[in-house]
């Protein structure tokens, strides 16, 4: 199970394709509604070609190593979703720890997706084509802060990883990635920490802090 993508709902879609594509993102995909319609806005196509059709954005898909980030149009800035790229079996046993836990699961043909009582969801992706084949960067670490209540640690039960819960924090490791969950006022994804030979600290157009580990 590898940790690999976040989506946010986002009024500042523009900007943060521009950003991640300036740390090295490639755009693998436009997907919006123009003039009463779904239609797809992909590369080679640039933000000048559509710009005219007012296009509200349902996703942009942007890939670089073993990251995929996804956004689409909204109101403001709103976290979504987490995802883990998942075999047959893992998927299969997460879903199982989500029926203990009582946590609402959507599923479909390719990715699945389980509500959690925090206000974001988790993906589980079957597909090994949604991110790159290049080792770098990856996912190492996220923080998130929740403002809700629940035990922290339900997370790890789902996941089936470690859990070091301290109450008010909690962290949950795997022996590739860990996620940080932090009881603080404002819900949303704070920071990521990716794995990647080059020193890098930045925060993207939502106010992500992203930094880099080796």
């Amino acid at each position: 199970m590898k940790c690999f993508h976040y989506h946010w709902w986002t009024d500042k879609v523009e900007e943060m394709e521009a950003w991640y594509r300036g740390i090295g993102f490639e755009t693998r995909q436009r997907i919006g509604r123009a003039n009463g319609e779904m239609r797809e806005f992909n590369p080679p196509l640039e933000w000048e070609d559509f710009r005219q059709d007012d296009v509200q954005f349902r996703i942009i898909e942007m890939v670089q190593g073993r990251m995929n980030i996804t956004f689409g149009q909204g109101k403001r800035d709103r976290f979504d979703h987490i995802g883990f790229l998942v075999d047959e079996l893992e998927h299969d046993e997460v879903l199982k720890n989500a029926a203990h836990l009582g946590w609402r699961v959507d599923e479909g043909e390719r990715r699945t997706f389980i509500s959690t009582p925090w206000r974001f969801r988790v993906e589980l992706q079957r597909r090994k084509e949604a991110v790159g084949s290049e080792a770098f960067p990856s996912l190492a670490r996220l923080e998130l802060n929740i403002d809700r209540p629940g035990r922290l640690s339900a997370l790890a039960e789902l996941l089936e990883a470690e859990a070091e819960d301290k109450g008010e924090t909690c962290l949950i490791r795997s022996d590739d990635w860990e996620i940080l969950l932090s009881r603080e006022q404002g819900f949303g994804l704070e920071s990521v920490e990716i794995r990647q030979p080059a020193s890098f600290t930045a925060t993207d157009p939502v106010g992500v802090l992203m930094t880099s580990t080796i």
